[in-house]
């Protein structure tokens, strides 16, 4: 077979790695344009209770048999009569008015056990499994309740208020989507702000601000937005700024990173001497060249801000309440173990929007890695 040298082997890998960055950025897009035709693609609104009444045919039978499901005790005489009886009605009328032969064939959802006494038989009947009903008159259906399972009209089933769980799904996931978009943007740019003013001036200025950001990145958040949300109350904006006086700490580390290797550079030097201001010269010459940790991170960023929205629904911290989101209904089936619907779904969706970003900022950073392209490794 053919031998191939460990540098090509790398690249291969580094190419498959940025081919599936682009089908899984392909899938991330059709995905974000779905979410956003939610009021489209939906065939409820997030706020709408489904009518119980409307459920009632799609009721299950819980106990399905004619006879309870319970042990039967009774004694035989040596004449055949049966007395001390203990048991569901049904089962004594049944043994009184079968012969003592038929008894097995009779019941044969029952195992009957004979143990002799003084004077007279002892007999246990013991249910083998709840059999089949034999009609639909003697089968006994549970109350509509909420949350409710999957049924034809409502393939994802209903939370415990009684809405939806496709329609939350979809309308939580746009949410989620608009709020990281929102918050990695904005957190890039305080972190590329801050972080080159860093890098460039260095100095006291790069000390200071070093300072400044350990104080502030000491701060714990979670404090932060529950004494915040208890005063000023919760909401989209209050919760998008509460997490973006913190987002742009991880940002500015690497920016400031960057503009401390690019600022020696000859070009650079070659703007100073021209007499370029320092804004044209971060902006104009350092930027461009310092974009590549903002590219690779985007995607990661984008991923953290979904992923600390839907704990933060979780916890009850998020959104307000009767707002469509992942976290409160992973909350829902914390309280309801059985509800198994309100796990698989908004887990399934946090799970496949998460892996398609990491797969983007994977095939992003291996783009920009320049040791793929060197000669010298």
């Amino acid at each position: 077979m053919f031998n191939f040298s460990p540098l090509t082997r790398k690249r291969f890998r580094a190419f498959k790695r940025i081919k599936r960055a682009w089908y899984s950025l392909i899938a991330l897009g059709g995905i974000f344009v779905f979410c956003m035709l939610a009021d489209v693609v939906c065939p409820v609104g997030p706020k709408e209770v489904a009518d119980p009444a409307s459920l009632e045919q799609y009721r299950k039978p819980v106990v399905s048999t004619l006879y309870d499901v319970k042990t039967a005790r009774f004694s035989v005489d040596q004449a055949g009569r049966v007395f001390d009886f203990e048991g569901p009605e049904e089962v004594r009328r049944e043994v009184l008015s079968a012969d003592r032969a038929a008894w097995s064939a009779n019941f044969k959802d029952y195992t009957v056990t004979e143990r002799a006494g003084d004077g007279c038989t002892r007999v246990y009947m013991e249910p083998k499994a709840p059999p089949a009903a034999r009609d639909n008159k003697d089968a006994v259906f549970a109350h509509v309740s909420f949350p409710f399972a999957p049924c034809r009209a409502h393939p994802f089933g209903l939370d415990e208020g009684g809405r939806d769980v496709y329609t939350l799904v979809v309308h939580g996931m746009r949410i989620g989507l608009l709020f990281g978009l929102a918050l990695a943007v904005s957190g890039m740019f305080v972190g590329l702000v801050i972080g080159s003013i860093e890098g460039y001036f260095g100095g006291v200025v790069d000390i200071t601000c070093q300072r400044f950001t350990e104080i502030w990145s000491a701060i714990p958040f979670m404090y932060v937005m529950i004494f915040i949300g208890q005063t000023v109350g919760q909401s989209f904006g209050v919760l998008l700024v509460c997490y973006a006086i913190f987002n742009w700490i991880g940002v500015s580390y690497y920016m400031r990173a960057e503009f401390l290797r690019l600022r020696m550079r000859t070009f650079v030097e070659a703007a100073k001497c021209q007499g370029f201001s320092a804004s044209r010269i971060i902006f104009g010459h350092i930027l461009p060249n310092a974009l590549t940790p903002l590219i690779t991170l985007f995607p990661f960023l984008l991923m953290g801000s979904i992923a600390s929205l839907a704990a933060l629904d979780f916890l009850g911290f998020g959104l307000p309440p009767m707002t469509p989101s992942c976290g409160e209904l992973l909350n829902q089936a914390m309280h309801n173990p059985s509800a198994w619907w309100l796990i698989v779904f908004p887990s399934a969706a946090l799970f496949i929007v998460m892996l398609l970003t990491v797969l983007v900022g994977e095939g992003l950073r291996d783009a920009f890695d320049p040791r793929q392209k060197s000669k010298l490794e």
